[in-house]
């Protein structure tokens, strides 16, 4: 996203001056930024299926629920409630 943000400064620069580079500049920064979002959104689902607490971009670890609490989960989405 910061090299979105920097390519959207380029080109601004490239537009007040009627330079060519305008359209190949507004360009990347487009797909520099639908990238970044679809790449943040889509490791947040994966967290939200596997119930992490927040999004981990950069690591694959995280801090598992408590034994009772996935005992609970089960039993809620069997439809019994527990001992």
């Amino acid at each position: 996203m910061m090299v979105a943000v920097a390519l959207l400064a380029m080109t601004l620069a490239a537009a007040a001056q009627n330079n060519s580079l305008t359209i190949i500049a507004a360009g990347a920064c487009a797909v520099i930024a639908i990238a970044g979002l679809l790449i943040f959104e889509s490791t947040a689902h994966s967290d939200r299926i596997r119930h992490h607490e927040t999004p981990h971009l950069l690591s694959d670890s995280y801090v598992p629920d408590p034994p009772w609490a996935r005992r609970a989960r089960a039993l809620r989405r069997a439809g019994r409630r527990g001992p």
